[in-house]
């Protein structure tokens, strides 16, 4: 078969894996649509271009690979926060963006949404991506092609692939097939490391494991259970990696984010005498917003797919593959471990208590009660993501959030990519009133394909956050009747809940059915989760001079 450029592009990415892809087109990029159109993949156009790198982003996190499709510069560089959070937190994502033709280029014409020259979204671009490629030429297309996406599979991290478009109809020539070694580890290093590894391990009396986004990034989960499971040691998660494994895992102690955790969780990994590390990200989120965490350095294991080191040793070129699953078939004694984190079953609602009006607590103490198995939860930034540490799931990669780059705006979205990933899991969207108003109108893609996300719009009156940080007039927002949207859209049901009852009815009502439910939660305007309060507590005396001093 004779492939152009562009059935080449898409039938590639379909072999890789992609299933759907989330776009909006422009008229450099109509060419590429026709043939994304004509392709095996499913496309999703959403209402806004940030909307279409987060629904891509969350995509990738369930699914594998993820593909957003835009315009030149104005759709390109719209979309480049919602990239950029993708390659903050280790996504899979594959820009593809429509482009100028190379006549255009030769003559130096100035063209609409042209910035400064022609490169000047392929060179922003180099910033938030592994690799980046514009196809100029279809005799190295399909080269240029298979080499973006598979740096983009093997850092899993995003990718841009822009494509001119009169070059997208041109037959391409395809690629001689190249044989690239496979990367090994230094054997002497390896050797050496796992000897110095077992013996920490042995010699500790309560090691644990932090099993972190970049286990799930490159499929190294079960590998990590596996050692976890075979010696006994417990695991912890981190914000970014929350539900690597299933919370109800009888290893599983919680969520670990120094002060921000929940006290059982902070106290058994701080007091650890062998802290294992497995693809972590030591950033402020992971030390509870301090600039620095209190972990003592010759009590780690820090294994990630950059660096290796055992205490205060460093290994090179050792492959985090290649030690798990050389650790996981030695013979170390288990561990004597004793789950400290005691799963009680959440209090029911009393009578009096459905009467009482609402706060941040009892709306994750009222989801908890009420969320239907095997749901999917997808957080925003702030109390949406906070508040719910402490929610259970029992199925692995079940809570989405951008937990370290931490841009409002990503969890509407974000439950479009996710239920297009996994159509058969209930999706539960969680989203404060000060980031709904940013993407919030995307739960128009919902009608628009048929979606049935339960969307609970924490309104707090405000960007409630940062008041908890420094107050000000700038922390107002001006209030939507967030129940009327289901009237602009015409689709699903809508609810404004106040009282502790009503909320409850709403959500149980909402997990019964196979509906879109959009429900305004009423939260008081000076309310806040307890791991909120402890986080802003902490931000408040790192960014207020006042406090500083």
């Amino acid at each position: 078969m004779q492939h152009t450029v562009g059935s080449f592009l898409f039938d590639y990415l379909y072999h890789q894996g992609a299933r759907h892809a989330f776009g909006i087109p422009g008229d450099f990029a109509l060419p590429t649509f026709r043939w994304l159109e004509a392709s095996q993949l499913d496309l999703l156009t959403m209402t806004h271009e940030p909307s279409v790198g987060f629904a891509a982003d969350a995509y990738a996190r369930v699914h594998g690979l993820g593909i957003a499709c835009v315009t030149y510069c104005v759709g390109g560089l719209n979309m480049l926060n919602s990239i950029a959070c993708a390659y903050a937190e280790k996504s899979p994502v594959v820009v593809i963006s429509g482009g100028p033709s190379p006549n255009d280029r030769k003559h130096d014409a100035l063209v609409h949404h042209k910035v400064r020259t022609f490169d000047t979204q392929r060179r922003i671009y180099d910033e938030v991506t592994c690799a980046s490629t514009v196809l100029l030429d279809p005799e190295t297309a399909a080269e240029e092609i298979i080499r973006v996406i598979t740096a983009v599979r093997t850092h899993s991290r995003p990718g841009y692939i822009e494509v001119p478009y009169d070059i997208v109809d041109l037959p391409i020539r395809m690629p001689t097939i190249k044989n690239y070694p496979a990367p090994e580890s230094d054997i002497e290093n390896l050797e050496a490391a796992l000897s110095e590894v077992v013996e920490k391990i042995t010699k500790a009396q309560r090691p644990v494991i932090i099993a972190d986004v970049e286990l799930h990034r490159h499929n190294l989960t079960p590998l990590a259970l596996a050692i976890a499971e075979k010696f006994n040691i417990p695991i912890a998660s981190t914000l970014l990696s929350k539900s690597i494994i299933p919370e109800t895992n009888p290893l599983y102690i919680g969520v670990y984010s120094a002060a921000l955790s929940e006290e059982v969780c902070q106290h058994y990994v701080e007091e650890s005498d062998c802290l294992i590390l497995l693809g972590a990200f030591l950033s402020d989120v992971f030390s509870g917003f301090h600039a620095t965490h209190k972990l003592d350095r010759t009590k780690t294991i820090l294994l990630t797919t950059e660096k290796l080191r055992v205490g205060l040793h460093s290994y090179d070129n050792v492959l985090i593959k290649d030690l798990l699953e050389a650790l996981v078939s030695k013979n170390i004694s288990p561990k004597t471990f004793k789950n400290p984190y005691k799963q009680t079953d959440l209090v029911p609602l009393t009578d009096a208590e459905r009467a009482q009006p609402l706060d941040a607590d009892a709306f994750f103490r009222i989801l908890g009660l009420t969320i239907v198995k095997d749901a999917t939860v997808v957080c925003d930034t702030g109390d949406a993501l906070f508040g719910a540490v402490g929610l259970r799931t029992t199925q692995a990669s079940n809570f989405l959030s951008d937990a370290y780059y931490l841009s409002m705006g990503f969890a509407v979205p974000a439950t479009v990519g996710a239920i297009a990933a996994k159509p058969d899991s209930r999706a539960y969207c969680l989203v404060g009133d000060g980031a709904f108003q940013m993407t919030g109108m995307e739960v128009s893609t919902c009608a628009k394909y048929n979606m049935h996300p339960i969307v609970c719009i924490l309104n707090n009156d405000g960007y409630g956050t940062q008041r908890h940080i420094i107050d000000g007039p700038f922390n107002n927002i001006h209030g939507w009747q967030y129940s009327k949207i289901r009237d602009v859209i015409n689709y699903g049901k809508s609810y404004k809940v106040t009282t502790k009852g009503e909320l409850e009815k709403v959500l149980k009502e909402a997990g019964a059915t196979k509906e879109m439910y959009l429900i305004e939660v009423i939260i008081p305007r000076t309310d806040c989760s307890p791991p909120l309060k402890r986080l802003t507590n902490n931000l408040s005396e790192i960014r207020d001079a006042k406090k500083r001093k």
